[in-house]
């Protein structure tokens, strides 16, 4: 029985060894396979973000905002007229009063600034005439010619090549740059053979003299026209006699150009003149002096009258007017009553006024059939009036 135990025993440790010993080991856990394709282009993918974030974001640039595009007109809502005071000499502040022929120097200056003030700006009468019809905003058109040119109490140059200080035009120029919304424009009409200071003058010097005060004048904005060489009486010249009288001052006052090496200056001489006295020639006479012509072929612009306040206030109309008349334009004779009128009816005397027309096509601002729509569409609207305008150096009648 015990022998039988101890098989049993035996064989079942036996049994259990060889089981132990041939039984399949249990394999360890293993990675799952690794695609190197797809890390590479992770890798890659990070780095590049990490390299993007190490620059500043660039901020996204707006889309401009277009502005509208507008053109300033300048605009005669009301029929402009314009009043042409006319000078002729000046006389210092001892004489007993100034007339319609000499003015005292303290009255030239008190009239200029009483002008001012009441609102006027002198113009370029030619400008005028040729359809330049710009003043500033809110100022009155007002022209200043002076006959008989050049007396010594008018201008003459000192020895520094500047106005004597006691000369009429250099009270005026002073006081033009002292208030430039006045200004300093004038026009001249001269007669250059009728001076007692040529006289006993054998070596001709006053010629030079008289240069230096042209060449002065025609760089400062004060203009020179024809006034006939000896003053004459037109109506009692024949046709001929007119045509050298208006010639022989032409060629006289381009000779004295010349011999100052001044020639360049010609070439902005244009033809206008001022009737001697205001008396008219008539007939052939009358034709004579409508069509002369300047020696470098200029045809008569316009031609200037002259008469007294007393005999009623005519003003000059503007060139798109039924009532301009180039070849007979009024001129007040200078007493300081003539001053006082226009001061007190300066509410009668119209400003310009300005709107602003658009919006605009920049591009087309050339085409003027283009800019006389769009005007109309801003009067239309009740944003600018009606009125003559000025725009772009362009002229459109909408009344």
């Amino acid at each position: 029985m015990r022998a039988s135990k101890k098989l049993i025993i035996s064989t079942l440790l036996v049994t259990t060894l060889l089981s132990a010993c041939s039984a399949t080991s249990v394999a360890a856990p293993t990675s799952p396979p690794v695609d190197t394709g797809a890390t590479a282009i992770s890798m890659a993918s990070t780095m590049a973000a990490e390299t993007m974030a190490a620059f500043p974001t660039e901020t996204p640039i707006p889309t401009p905002t277009e502005i509208p595009f507008y053109l300033t007109a300048n605009i005669w809502a009301e029929e402009p007229r314009v009043p042409i005071i006319n000078y002729h000499q000046f006389a210092p502040n001892t004489s007993l009063r100034s007339t319609d022929h000499k003015i005292r120097k303290r009255d030239f200056l008190d009239g200029l600034e009483a002008l001012n003030q009441a609102g006027f700006t002198l113009i370029h009468l030619e400008d005028w005439i040729n359809g330049d019809l710009y003043v500033p905003e809110g100022r009155r058109p007002l022209v200043f010619t002076m006959d008989d040119l050049f007396y010594n109490n008018q201008i003459r140059m000192d020895e520094n090549g500047e106005p004597r200080r006691d000369t009429g035009l250099s009270f005026a120029w002073r006081y033009g740059q002292e208030h430039p919304e006045f200004g300093f424009k004038w026009s001249l009409f001269a007669n250059l053979g009728d001076k007692w200071y040529a006289d006993g003058d054998t070596e001709g010097k006053w010629k030079d003299e008289l240069a230096q005060s042209l060449i002065w004048c025609l760089e400062h904005d004060a203009r020179i026209y024809n006034h006939t060489y000896q003053h004459i009486r037109m109506d009692k010249s024949g046709a001929e006699g007119i045509r050298w009288d208006l010639e022989q001052n032409d060629l006289f006052m381009r000779e004295l150009l010349v011999k100052a090496g001044r020639e360049d200056l010609i070439e902005g001489l244009d033809n206008m003149l001022a009737i001697p006295f205001g008396y008219w020639p008539e007939g052939s006479a009358y034709s004579a002096t409508t069509n002369y012509i300047t020696p470098e072929g200029k045809p008569m612009l316009a031609i200037f009258d002259i008469d007294w306040i007393i005999n009623g206030v005519k003003f000059m109309a503007p060139p798109y007017s039924p009532e301009f008349d180039p070849m007979r334009i009024p001129r007040i004779a200078m007493p300081p009553e003539a001053i006082d009128y226009l001061v007190e009816h300066q509410s009668e005397f119209p400003t310009m006024v300005q709107c602003q027309v658009g919006a605009l096509d920049a591009e087309q601002v050339n085409d003027q059939d283009y800019l006389r729509e769009a005007i109309q569409a801003s009067i239309k609207s009740g944003a600018c009036p009606q009125g003559v305008y000025i725009i772009e150096e362009n002229t459109f009648d909408m009344r």
